[in-house]
């Protein structure tokens, strides 16, 4: 291959590389101009050897410093030229150096991933290694973090404090509401409906406590009597006398509401003490009656004893009739709704008959 294409050669592959980006601009110049350099000086060489042999005095003095084997010894020679040197090598390193700044690059990439990877676990061990990093770190150190982080300690501490305090009085606003509609939080509005609703409810709270006292057993109904009457004057001020409400509609609706209960309970209670209570009662009476009856017929028999003795005589039949017809229409009197009740009746007719056959007795007497 002639000089000439080999030199083409270098600068196409020079220009490639510059245009791969293997070499900079001044890098290429540089190299171009030392390969162009190299071939100037091959051409001053090529002609003085032709000017040598067409001269033979010039010939002769240059012949002792060349010998046969010149050319082997300046291929080989310690000192070659500079500017064809660096030509070689400029051409020969491009891919060195492109292999070279891949491998850097390699390396610089799994460098950042190690560091990333680091960083990341850190981050996760942080806060178990936090109170041995606060031992090992230095005096100086900690002065300077505890001013930043005192701050915001005592601003999370005084915020959990006012959330604390929040809820403790909405907490205690809703214990003072006996009620339990939270009223303290409603509306006007609400508070207008919530009124007409529990002035409904102790209207016919009132109606049905009248309509069970009214359905009541007399007799029971006359052992409470006393204590109806107390519960009518007292039971709802005492129960119901309600504080603690923001407005005077809040309060009105919390004492209809409690006193709807107040009555509701107090007609519920009126039945189940009567369930109670009304057997016992009865039986009270009936022995009562009984013995109202028992107390009637000796009176009798004293006033009987008390009138003289032909007036005896004369009214002995009359008094035995009276006696069999006094104790067969008791007995026959109409039954009761209950037992103990037809038991007090019939007591009672002998107990009458007997006082208005004591006072026709009575006028027999001397």
């Amino acid at each position: 291959m002639d000089k000439p294409s080999a030199q083409i050669e270098e600068l196409e592959t020079l220009f490639k590389l510059l245009e791969k980006g293997a070499i900079t601009k001044d890098e290429y110049d540089m190299q171009k101009k030392a390969i162009l350099a190299s071939h100037h000086d091959d051409d001053e060489t090529n002609c003085t050897e032709e000017t040598i042999a067409q001269d033979p005095d010039r010939q002769d003095q240059q012949q002792p410093s060349f010998t046969p084997s010149q050319p082997q010894q300046h291929s080989a020679s310690p000192e070659p030229n500079p500017s064809t040197n660096s030509a070689t090598q400029s051409v020969v390193t491009p891919k060195k150096q492109s292999n070279s700044v891949k491998i850097i690059l390699i390396l610089v990439i799994g460098l950042i991933i190690l560091v990333a990877m680091y960083f990341i676990f850190r981050s996760k061990e942080e806060p178990k290694t936090a109170p041995v990093a606060v031992a090992a770190s230095s005096t100086n150190m900690a002065s300077n973090i505890q001013p930043a982080s005192a701050p915001q300690v005592a601003s999370e501490t005084g915020s959990e404090t006012a959330s604390e305090a929040k809820q403790t009085n909405q907490q205690e606003e809703i214990s003072e509401d006996a009620t339990g509609l939270s009223l303290n939080t409603r509306t006007p509005e609400e508070l207008n409906n919530l009124l007409i609703k529990y002035q409904q409810q102790r209207s016919r709270a009132e109606a049905r406590l009248r309509k069970v006292w009214t359905g009541l057993d007399e007799d029971f109904k006359n052992s409470i009597l006393d204590e109806q009457k107390i519960w009518d004057n007292t039971a709802l001020e005492e129960n119901c006398t309600l504080e603690g409400y923001k407005s005077p509609e809040a309060l009105q609706v919390a004492k209809l509401y409690c006193e709807s209960g107040i009555i509701n309970s107090r007609a519920e209670t009126l039945l189940e003490r009567q369930k109670e209570d009304l057997a016992h009662i009865k039986e009270e009476m009936v022995d009562q009656a009984e013995q109202k009856s028992k107390d009637a017929i000796q009176r009798l028999e004293i006033t009987w004893k008390t009138i003289p003795q032909d007036v005896q005589q004369n009214l002995n039949q009359t008094y035995l009739q009276w006696i069999e017809e006094t104790t067969g229409y008791c007995l026959s009197r109409p039954t009761a709704k209950n037992v103990p009740q037809t038991k007090i009746n019939m007591y009672q007719c002998i107990s009458d008959k007997a006082e208005k056959k004591i006072q026709e007795l009575n006028g027999y007497k001397i």
